[in-house]
């Protein structure tokens, strides 16, 4: 059940979003709501207080007016809140703190609490604090749960009428900036990627306690098979602690592949699957990175997790291969009932529909994302 709402809550133009989360989904997941705020609220301000990999995500995004850097109040509660405070992003004049999926703990509410904040609204463990709060709704996805706040506010029809006109407002957005953008084309270049052929991202490991994997013989056989098919150049992407398993996977593929594992930050990672023209991937963090650069990918997903909570549903660009429905992820479960040729044909599928692109368009990618 809502807290009942503030009647002048649909008054308040100017919004603070805080984004403390602990994974990086989570934090592409909350970027549809900045682009929702300003379709729905006219007039509207938006500004941001983050820290770590939030930090990062929010960067360079235009509907920000300003975004603050501070502690997290999951580990400072007191310096995080006197950031907040000191930032005095919109003066005196009164202004909404806005909770997201991910920022429920106590310590993110409190942290506005101390700043100073009047009117705080979203998800919270601590509902007594809050203006109007919401509980995750499990039917929905975190992007649909995030644009219930807007709801709660004051503004569900607007938000309506502009979904209608743009159902695209709901896919997460990240912004590289152009110094990204040339850190991806470096990278390319030493890793010895030609830009003038086609580009695929794979993204093979995740965190071993999600159980999410998929063979690496079938990775290898997939790779072969989109080389020879497609003269595609393959490159694997992941964090410095995955790099060895990645490494292995590489040794034993018939032709020169790279790897910018643990080489970039998120926004450069970005920029390098802007520049790629399709993904093999894990349902994993980075996947949402190439969802938010509109990369056409095939999303190998596991069993045991609702596919509504996180994945690109009903998305022409992405092709979600889940063909088992799981309450719980046995302690040896692979993702074995996805096999190789139907990966392969939808990779082709895609391929086709989203044909390589040249590299006069390749080397067009910029700040903004492709529609």
């Amino acid at each position: 059940m809502l807290h009942p709402r503030q009647p002048d809550l649909a008054d308040i133009r100017n919004l603070l979003l805080l984004q403390y989360p602990l994974a990086l989904g989570t934090a592409i997941h909350a970027t549809p709501l900045i682009a929702a705020i300003h379709a729905a609220i006219p007039g509207a301000r938006v500004a941001a207080a983050a820290s770590g990999f939030a930090l990062e995500i929010l960067r360079n995004n235009p509907g920000l007016e300003r975004l603050v850097s501070t502690p997290s109040p999951l580990r400072e509660l007191l310096p995080a809140a006197n950031s907040i405070r000191r930032a005095n992003v919109f003066g005196r004049e009164r202004y909404a703190v806005l909770l997201t999926t991910g920022n429920e703990r106590s310590r993110v509410i409190l942290s506005a609490l101390l700043a100073g904040a009047p009117t705080r609204v979203g998800f919270t463990l601590l509902p007594e604090l809050a203006a109007a709060h919401l509980h995750f709704d499990p039917r929905l996805s975190q992007i649909a749960n995030n644009l219930r706040i807007l709801e709660t506010l004051g503004h569900g029809p607007a938000l309506l009428d502009q979904l209608q006109a743009n159902p695209n407002l709901i896919e997460p957005q990240v912004f590289p900036s152009a110094d990204d953008v040339a850190t991806a084309h470096q990278l390319l270049r030493e890793q010895g990627i030609n830009e003038s052929k086609p580009i695929a991202v794979f993204i093979t490991q995740t965190s071993p306690t999600q159980r999410k994997s998929w063979r690496e013989d079938r990775f290898r056989a997939v790779a072969e098979s989109l080389h020879r098919t497609h003269n595609m150049q393959i490159v694997f992407a992941g964090t410095a602690s995955e790099s060895p398993a990645i490494e292995a996977l590489r040794a034993c593929l018939s032709f020169h592949t790279a790897s910018v594992a643990g080489q970039t930050q998120l926004l450069e990672l970005s920029a390098i699957l802007g520049l790629a023209d399709i993904a093999l991937t894990l349902d994993t963090g980075p996947m949402h990175l190439a969802r938010a650069m509109r990369l056409p990918m095939v999303i190998i997903a596991p069993a045991w997790s609702p596919a509504v909570e996180w994945l690109p549903l009903n998305n022409p660009r992405a092709r979600i291969l889940k063909n088992l429905d799981l309450p719980t992820a046995p302690d040896d479960y692979l993702i074995d009932e996805v096999t190789v040729p139907e990966v392969e044909q939808n990779l082709n599928e895609l391929l086709t529909l989203y044909p390589p692109r040249t590299f006069t368009h390749r080397a067009q990618v910029s700040s903004s994302i492709r529609l």
